[in-house]
């Protein structure tokens, strides 16, 4: 009985995390453009100016920044020349 409910538990555990992996990028996208809208507000710049876009262009370029430092890619390269003439 205890290894049925924990299966179920398992089960339920890795349902939520697929579904949370599964998340709506316009959501998400929006959920963002509301935090950075109201980061740059809080910061005294006014929507619609020049300073405002600046703002929310820096904040992108910070997160962009973030994640490609939280990005697993991992690459080398390994270069093989062949020269003539020596």
């Amino acid at each position: 009985m205890k290894s049925r409910r924990a299966l179920r538990i398992g089960f339920l555990a890795c349902f939520t995390l697929l579904a949370a992996a599964c998340a709506d990028p316009a959501a998400e996208k929006a959920r963002l453009d509301a935090i950075d809208n109201q980061n740059c507000i809080d910061l005294g710049f006014k929507p619609g100016t020049e300073a405002y876009g600046n703002c929310r262009l820096k904040l992108k370029e910070i997160r962009a920044k973030n994640e490609g430092a939280q990005s697993p890619n991992v690459s080398f390269g390994l270069g093989v020349g062949v020269a003539h003439g020596f």
